[in-house]
């Protein structure tokens, strides 16, 4: 299995044990070019512990959006294929990454992760489906998931990513919006739902500025 030909982007802020649980799990499974994006961490211990391709460091907090366009920044000089990006605390299967992987390398394309939110926390559940309603009428579009982190990119379309507007939670809308305006074939599959603890996504007020952020068609 070609998991060498991609380059795994994982932002985090504060990381627990899971994070490193997540990456001995990924590097026993085949992925080699794991990319780390420290976005300020107050408490980075856990680094320390982690032996990854790069590690990438902000100075302070800057969000998850800006986390991620300096994983593809970086992403961009390696010899992979596809870009995945992860969440740091194993709410995405292992087993989940690599089907959506041996998909990609049979087809390449974006792929989205796409969860299935009945045993969810009540508050998550209903600010993903609200969002998800929301964002299926204002676009016409037809997507069960808007937030999963879960996603991969081929390389060549980075240099549009980095460019998307948004530095934090709301910048994976961004480029939802983005790549359904400009006519982008988003492939979805269906992945495990796992909540296991507390989220830096804040179920009311962030959900609140991804909904808002969603009426500004301006990508």
């Amino acid at each position: 299995m070609e998991l060498d030909r991609f380059a795994i982007i994982i932002p985090t802020y504060n990381p627990t044990d899971k994070l490193e649980i997540l990456v001995k799990e990924l590097k026993k499974r085949g992925f080699k070019n794991i990319i780390i994006v420290n976005d300020g961490s107050i408490d980075d211990t856990v680094l320390y512990k982690i032996k990854v391709f790069k590690i990438l460091g902000h100075s302070f907090n800057m969000g998850k959006g800006k986390a991620l366009k300096s994983g593809f920044e970086y992403a961009e000089r390696l010899d992979v294929d596809g870009v995945i990006t992860l969440d740091d605390d194993l709410q995405h299967a292992p087993s989940d990454i690599v089907k959506m992987s041996e998909l990609f390398l049979k087809e390449n394309g974006i792929y989205f992760g796409v969860r299935n939110f009945d045993k969810a926390p009540i508050i998550r559940r209903m600010a993903n489906r609200l969002s998800s309603k929301i964002f299926n009428k204002i676009y016409n579009y037809d997507i069960e998931d808007t937030q999963c982190g879960l996603r991969i990119f081929p390389k060549n379309i980075l240099f549009k990513l980095k460019n998307i507007k948004g530095d934090r939670f709301e910048y994976e809308m961004n480029q939802l919006k983005y790549l359904v305006v400009n006519g982008y074939e988003i492939k979805k599959v269906q992945i495990e739902t796992i909540y296991n603890g507390k989220s830096h996504f804040n179920g009311i007020i962030d959900s609140y500025k991804v909904i808002k952020n969603m009426f500004d068609k301006d990508v």
